[in-house]
């Protein structure tokens, strides 16, 4: 999937997303190189086309995203048939579904969230978490209802200490007073 660039300098390009007529050019944050073209960000995205003064194809954007995010994240800016989902690791998911809600890739947005909603039950800290940040608000509830059937254990391993405090504060306010034994 990935190649030498023609260059023969120590990047590599990714294959998939590596038009020869592209005029955009990304570095992931391994170091694979991106080639896109800056109309299909244009029309397919609200926060990814790059600036303007960027129009030499010599000049590279980095992104801190990784090389298999950004794959999956372009293939969505492109009139093709969309990259199936339903199969990746919930890891590369939600990372996909942060790439696609910072640049705000309308069509990644609205396949990531679809697929997060499908994962709330395995994964709901994570999920509810997505959802707060980014203002899905029947997704949070759900992913909420999950996790309150869970171990605090869980809700300890999933949040970062700052998030698990503010949600044991809220643990009482969030169960129902007939579910307290």
């Amino acid at each position: 999937m990935f190649e030498r660039t023609k260059s023969g300098a120590n990047e590599s390009r990714h294959s998939s997303v590596c038009a020869d007529d592209a005029d955009a050019t990304f570095r992931s944050c391994d170091g694979i190189l991106f080639k896109v073209h800056r109309k299909n960000l244009e029309t397919h995205s609200e926060g990814f086309s790059p600036p303007p003064s960027t129009s030499s194809q010599n000049q590279i954007v980095p992104l801190t995203e990784n090389a298999d995010t950004l794959d999956l994240l372009f293939q969505f800016t492109y009139p093709r048939r969309q990259p199936d989902l339903t199969d990746i690791e919930f890891k590369q998911l939600a990372e996909l579904a942060e790439a696609a809600e910072k640049y705000q890739v309308f069509t990644a947005m609205a396949s990531c969230n679809t697929c997060m909603s499908a994962a709330y039950e395995q994964h709901p800290f994570e999920v509810m978490l997505y959802a707060l940040r980014h203002g899905y608000g029947k997704l949070m509830d759900k992913a909420e209802k999950k996790a309150l059937e869970l171990s605090p254990t869980l809700a300890f391993d999933s949040f970062t200490p700052q998030v698990y405090i503010a949600w044991v504060s809220q643990v009482p306010r969030l169960i129902p007073v007939n579910y307290i034994e």
